[in-house]
């Protein structure tokens, strides 16, 4: 019973001699030749590693470099180009401890979110309206227009617009809108009536002004007596007279009665 716990110790300590224990580093602290170095701040790189009586040695990034960790890093990185005929710009200069961040011109947008490069936004077409408009770093979002509403026009501002509500303005809806068409409006029936009848009358009245006319020139026949047709002029409306009814004809009705025109 003896021997188990004395053997235990015999081939740990012999463990422990070949493989010795690694030296834990602090937090910010990097390992080198067997000793824990600092690491540099960001904004910094480093220039030598640390000894036992030296600390590390680190310096600052140049202008145009940055480093934004702590680090070991002997080399500071570039600040990132915005390239103009890419349709990219500065959004934000870089410093010492942060890269120089990038964004598209006005009407496009970066292609990847490391904005590299740019595109034109898309439209929303008929149909679909503008549900968040694009920005430098995203695309437009389109979204169908509901019921009630419309969008005839491809657009990346434009939303979906209402219905004309045809009730709200005293008329009746002629045509149902859709998600691309606006609804058509028309008066009701009745105005409609009272539009037509009189435009119709005028008409007839107009026809038979000219009919009377005609029977009066040469080769026609005469239908009806000469004070019935004036009485049609006369009473015809003022626009009907003027229009249908010129000095010409009325001169040709008012001609006396003969016995050959009899």
């Amino acid at each position: 019973m003896v021997l188990l716990p004395l053997r235990c110790l015999f081939w740990g300590s012999l463990l422990t001699a070949v493989h010795p224990e690694h030296t834990a580093c602090r937090e910010k602290q990097y390992l080198i030749n067997n000793q824990c170095c600092n690491l540099c701040p960001p904004g910094e790189k480093l220039v030598n590693d640390c000894t036992e009586t030296i600390n590390t040695e680190c310096t600052r990034c140049k202008t145009g470099e940055f480093l934004g960790t702590w680090n070991s890093e002997r080399r500071c990185h570039q600040h990132k180009y915005c390239d103009p005929n890419l349709g990219l710009r500065v959004q934000r200069e870089g410093t010492s401890e942060t890269d120089t961040t990038c964004t598209c011109n006005e009407g496009l947008h970066c292609t990847s979110n490391t904005c590299e490069s740019c595109t034109l936004h898309s439209l929303c077409p008929p149909g679909l309206g503008v549900k968040q408009i694009a920005t430098g770093v995203s695309d437009t979002i389109c979204d169908p227009c509901p019921v009630g509403f419309f969008s005839n026009v491809s657009s990346a501002l434009e939303k979906c617009h209402p219905w004309t509500s045809c009730k709200t303005k005293g008329l009746m809806e002629i045509q149902v809108g859709t998600s691309k068409t606006d609804a058509v409006c028309g008066p009701p029936p009745r105005i409609r009536a009272l539009v037509v009848i009189p435009i119709t009358m005028g008409i007839l009245l107009a026809v038979l002004l000219v009919s009377a006319c005609v029977s009066e020139s040469p080769g026609g026949e005469e239908k009806w007596p000469r004070s019935k047709r004036l009485r049609l002029c006369v009473r015809a409306p003022w626009r009907t007279r003027r229009i249908l009814c010129p000095p010409s004809p009325l001169l040709r009705c008012r001609r006396p009665y003969t016995a050959a025109s009899r």
